[in-house]
């Protein structure tokens, strides 16, 4: 069982409203900081609606890994199935699915990811009238912020009830609509707010606080109520080279792999951000030739992405993860180290400060390989 898949005793009384005492009928949006509970909100609300004779249900993400992250908590701590991994996909996935089942061709594919989401869902919003495929009792959605409108009225078509889940300061596409557009089809009286969070030590909180202020509300650090290992801890090291960073990272996973043991014993992970997709194989490759990490590592890519035959599913046995800015969305880590991170600052918004350092739990290392310049 995963770490971040919260036993009932470990919810708050806000978040077993939100699982139980809602009607089953009806749509609703939750929105909340990274490590109130979003998620396993989200997760234990379509157990329990699927529960209530409304089988027909799915979970529906924004990235693979965040896919393979939810998937680990459809198991409890006997490793019993609690929840079918098959009703939780991406939802990218999930309407290529549609199109398959109607037979139709997909659209030609785009490199911009806006346009590209936008493109497959308009696509595919006539199906729902050939009527093949049953609609569901109720659709879950992630990351709601990130939603085109096309992908939202695809939703509405398709689910009874919807229940979306999200968080505007962490939107990832600046050109995204989701939760004006996720306000058109859900009520004002069923939008919920999860106020407190869990998951980032105080110190984390405040260096979030300095990326963006909050909106109509406290930032992370007032509204904090982790309990886990402390003291939390940020480091900033540079300028270094390249080979520099990678040579501290690995003797700080080191000791971290060793420090953490039971934690990751128990579901934990370490990450590894990068800005570059082909930066992932020179991390990888460097922790490999360590005596002590290597087989401890994997890089968490879409199936999609350069290999076919790619696994991507998290490993049990590979507690460093190395990923991308876009892959480490709705994830969590007990540590992280964002390696080369002077190059983000040509390819990031401060959303994505904000997301990549909500991700950690207690320890958080910035590496750079030339001063930083503001």
């Amino acid at each position: 069982m995963s770490l971040w898949w919260a036993r009932k005793e470990q919810l708050d009384k806000h978040q077993i409203a939100l699982i139980e005492d809602l009607p089953v009928w009806g749509d609703y949006l939750v929105l909340g900081p990274p490590g109130s509970g979003k998620t396993n909100v989200l997760l234990r609300r379509a157990q329990f609606v699927r529960g209530q004779e409304m089988p027909n249900v799915m979970v529906l993400t924004f990235t693979r890994s965040l896919t393979e992250f939810v998937r680990t908590g459809c198991f409890d701590a006997q490793a019993r199935e609690i929840f079918p991994q098959a009703s939780v996909s991406t939802l990218e996935s999930w309407i290529r699915w549609l199109y398959e089942k109607h037979e139709r061709e997909l659209p030609e594919r785009l490199n911009n990811l806006p346009e590209w989401k936008t493109v497959l869902a308009t696509g595919a919003l006539d199906l729902i009238d050939e009527t093949r495929l049953p609609r569901y009792d109720a659709l879950f959605v992630d990351e709601a912020q990130d939603l085109m409108p096309e992908e939202i009225r695809l939703l509405r078509q398709w689910g009874r009830s919807l229940f979306f889940v999200g968080d505007d300061r962490q939107r990832i596409y600046a050109h995204t609509t989701g939760l004006n557009a996720v306000r058109q089809v859900v009520p004002p009286a069923n939008e919920r707010v999860l106020s407190f969070h869990y998951r980032l030590a105080p110190e984390l909180c405040r260096m979030a606080d300095r990326i963006l202020q909050a909106q109509g509300g406290d930032g992370p650090a007032a509204t904090c109520h982790y309990d886990g290992p402390k003291p939390g801890s940020i480091e900033v090291n540079g300028p270094l080279s390249k080979d520099e960073q990678l040579a501290r990272c690995a003797a700080k996973l080191r000791d971290q792999v060793r420090v953490y043991a039971d934690l990751i014993q128990q579901g934990d992970r370490l990450g590894i951000i990068v800005a570059r997709r082909e930066e992932r194989d020179r991390v990888f490759q460097y922790l490999e030739q360590d005596p002590v990490l290597a087989g401890n590592s994997k890089i968490i890519r879409a199936r999609t992405d350069e290999r076919e035959a790619y696994d991507p599913s998290f490993d049990p046995n590979a507690p460093i993860c190395i990923l991308t800015v876009q892959a480490c969305k709705g994830l969590e880590f007990r540590a992280l180290h964002w390696l080369f991170a002077e190059e983000l600052k040509y390819h990031h918004s401060l959303e994505h400060y904000y997301t990549v350092c909500h991700q950690s739990k207690n320890r958080f290392r910035y590496l750079l390989y030339n001063e930083i310049t503001t």
